[in-house]
């Protein structure tokens, strides 16, 4: 089945004039008498590997151009136009009937349509021989007042990568490692392992799934540059791509995100970094690659939102995808935000309660912690490093000579602590170091 099946036969089953799918929205189903809506969210992911399941080539060239494009499609007896409004980071598809059903055949009553898999475009389908998960079978709308239906998710539109993820998962792996002429492998607490059967992927197959699953900009700066990053969902959770170049050609390493931010107290978080939000000052994310310090911001980060805080987050790219909470404003850089110290410039001039910098690797990054600090805020960041105690270390060595001193000034009054997640064979804890801020 096709991931449109499912909305079209929400359309014929409701009656309905037709259906709105947004990235990162609600469905919404088009009625003469007015909207109605389901509280299933389309995420961006999924809204694309919807389209690029369906669209005829032509419409995908203007699509990946940025132009909107329409095309029809046949389901049962009835004819469907379809207009997709591609943006950065948000695509619109509109869903409407082309034409009355068909009088030369009968049409089943709407509660038992059955809607046929429409053609895909050959050029864009997954590795050939395999199918690409479809969607849930029914849209919450249909359930009932709007419960969300326990399978819901997306996929994306890569069979091989999401058996590759999911497969990591299953193991508690932190990423999977894709090079050319090496079998797929994931890194575990006890080293890299193979998934599957060992056999090596060629630049061909790299290539061609992580075309299915990296949006156009993402596939044009990898091609320029030899280096992309982008996050994507497979239908458990997110995942960040990063993707690279060497001698032997392409390669890519996925890191596996949880799908929704966890509550603080789920992953045990205590009330002692709790009582830090309520603060004003810096709370520093510490530790190594892969402990789960992205999940950690994202605990305090939900906090903050269901706290009622106004919270900006600056990300490269957008992570983990909040919905708890309508004051979370989540943006990418060069893509809803020009340049970070831009991004809290702006932050700071709306009276965000907290900022959040996804990451600090560079001097920029540690400016912009520092001018938030000193500008009396709350704000939140990680940083690489071994423990929660040098995390203070290494964000003032980042900074430019003649920054240092008045840096550490902020810090002395303004750091509300550190937070480390360690990850032992027992499971999670954390290791907290309180500021002379907290």
């Amino acid at each position: 089945m096709a991931r449109i099946d499912v909305y079209l036969r929400s359309i014929e089953r409701f009656g309905a004039a037709g259906a709105i799918l947004t990235s990162g929205q609600a469905v919404t189903l088009r009625f003469p008498t007015g909207d109605r809506h389901a509280t299933q969210v389309t995420h961006h992911d999924a809204l694309v590997a919807l389209v690029r399941e369906i669209a005829p080539p032509m419409a995908l060239d203007m699509i990946d151009r940025g132009q909107s494009s329409s095309f029809d499609m046949d389901s049962g007896n009835t004819s469907y136009t379809l207009t997709v409004n591609p943006q950065r980071g948000s695509w619109q598809v509109i869903i409407e009937p082309a034409e009355a059903p068909k009088a030369s055949a009968a049409a089943p009553t709407p509660a038992a349509a059955a809607v046929p898999a429409p053609a895909a475009a050959p050029a864009r389908q997954a590795r050939a021989g395999t199918e690409v998960s479809a969607p849930p079978q029914e849209m919450p709308i249909e359930r009932g007042q709007y419960a969300v239906p326990d399978n819901a998710g997306s996929t994306s539109g890569s069979f091989l990568f999401d058996q590759l993820t999911q497969a990591a998962r299953q193991a508690r792996a932190s990423d999977v490692l894709i090079a050319t002429g090496a079998p797929p492998a994931m890194r575990t607490m006890t080293g890299i392992q193979p998934i599957g059967d060992g056999r090596p992927m060629d630049a061909e197959a790299i290539s061609r799934e992580v075309g299915i699953v990296a949006p156009a900009d993402v596939r044009a700066q990898w091609t320029e540059t030899g280096q992309a990053i982008f996050t994507y969902g497979d239908g458990v959770g997110r995942v960040r791509a990063t993707l690279t170049w060497d001698h032997r050609g392409p390669g890519a390493t996925l890191r596996m995100l949880v799908g929704e931010p966890p509550a603080m107290d789920r992953i045990g978080i205590g009330r002692e970094v709790s009582a830090w939000l309520e603060e004003r000052g810096l709370i520093l994310v510490a530790g190594p690659t892969g402990i789960g310090k992205t999940t950690t911001l994202a605990a305090l980060v939900r906090q903050l939102g269901e706290a009622g805080k106004r919270v900006v987050t600056l990300e490269d790219p957008i992570e983990i995808i909040h919905v708890t909470s309508p004051w979370i404003s989540q943006r990418a850089l060069r893509e809803h935000v020009p340049n970070l110290a831009e991004g809290v410039a702006y932050a700071m001039r709306e009276g965000a309660d907290a900022i959040v910098i996804g990451a600090v690797t560079s001097a920029d990054g540690a400016n912009a912690v520092i001018d938030c600090l000193n500008a009396g805020h709350l704000v939140l960041t990680t940083i690489a490093t071994t423990k929660a105690r040098h995390a203070v270390d290494q964000l003032v060595d980042l900074l430019p000579y003649d920054r240092r001193d008045l840096a550490r000034a902020a810090l002395d009054h303004g750091l509300l602590g550190s937070i480390a997640p360690i990850i032992k064979a027992g499971g999670r804890s954390f290791e907290v170091v309180v500021g002379r801020g907290g």
